[in-house]
Parts: C-alpha cells; structure tokens; sequence
C-alpha cells in the first residue's frame, strides 16, 4: 500500500501529460496531502529514511529476540509487557482458513498473554532462523522460521513482526502467526486457556 502511494506521488510530480499534438503540454498539478500544500518529495518518503548502519540494527534485533526468549523461560510477564508498543495488531487464521486480526491495548495483551507466559514448559528449547529486514533506524520487520521442542517433541512454525525502536528501545508493534484463530475469547485471563496448550498436543 505505502508503496503504491509512493509511486503515484512520484508519478504525479514527474509526469506531464499531452493531451493533443496541437495544444501546449499541460504540466501536472503539485501532488499535494490533500490540505492544498506543495509536497517536497525530497523530504519525504523510503529514500529520506534509508538505514545508516543495517549491520547494527541487526546485531540489536537479533539480541532482542534472545532477550524475549530469556523472559519467556523465566516466565516474567511484566517484562515482557514492557517491550511492545501498544497498542499492538495481530493477525492469525482458524483451522478454516478464516482470518482473523484485531488490535490490542495493554490490558487486552495481558489477558491474553498472561496465561501462556506463565504456563511456559521449564524443558522449553526455541531455535530460530531470522530474516531481518531493516527499513529505517527505526522500522525493522522479521520472518522467523522456528522449532519449539518441548517434553522431546518438536514443533515447527513460521512467523513475521514489525518493530520499532521508541525512545531508544526496540519493541514489538504487530505480530502475525497462523493457526491461533480457534483459541476460545473468554475464560481464565480472559484467553480460555485453562492448561498447558502443549498438553493435548503432547496426549
């Protein structure tokens, strides 16, 4: 989307159409945000914002990814609540194939998280394959191709999130990840989740 927006505008400014051989060329209106005002695309858009050390920004996401890791083992919720940037989208499917997104506050996270964090398996092992794209200093999206394993079994899965670093500080801002669209809306934190969610998978 952004980038469709950005091709317009820059078509729009670069741009002069020619409507008869026998007329004048008629220059293009200055693309403008709607308000009336002169766009200066030199001081706007990706080429404005291009990365100033990607190798850095990596090293500080992948340190990151480690870290979320640590909280979850040790099952530190309040931690863990403190590296997003709320609030939060997510997206996932049912096993129909339905999708489902929905943004969160700070409280809707916690109910939801709550009980999943606190319900960690002591054995749990994550191993991940990162592909980390650095669009800016401040925007950086990650693919993760991972393996849980847990009580000796192995699940594998696939994942992509935004983050953006705020005040100095990387945190999460949206998450997608298939297959959580069944997971009931109420009960305990408000996440239905009762039990270990590893449980029935393991019986």
């Amino acid at each position: 989307m952004m980038r469709r927006i950005a091709v317009c505008l820059v078509s729009l400014v670069l741009t002069t159409p020619v409507w008869a051989e026998d007329k004048e060329p008629t220059k293009s209106p200055p693309a403008s945000g709607g308000s009336g005002m002169q766009m200066d695309m030199s001081k706007m858009g990706p080429w404005t914002r291009k990365p100033t050390n990607e190798s850095k920004t990596r090293k500080e996401i992948e340190a990151f990814i480690k870290e979320e890791d640590a909280l979850m083992k040790k099952r530190d919720i309040e931690a863990s609540l403190a590296r997003v940037d709320y609030p939060i989208f997510m997206a996932t499917d049912d096993s129909k194939g339905v999708p489902k997104a929905q943004s969160f506050d700070r409280q809707q996270y916690a109910d939801m998280m709550r009980p999943m964090v606190e319900q960690t398996p002591a054995d749990l092992q994550v191993n991940h394959k990162l592909d980390i794209k650095v669009l800016s200093d401040s925007l950086v999206t990650v693919n993760d191709d991972y393996t849980l394993t847990v009580g000796g079994q192995k699940y594998s899965g696939r994942n992509t999130a935004l983050l953006v670093k705020r005040d100095g500080q990387w945190k999460w801002k949206a998450m997608s990840e298939p297959g959580w669209g069944d997971m009931p809306s109420t009960g305990v934190g408000g996440s239905g989740m009762s039990e270990d969610p590893y449980k029935k998978q393991k019986q």
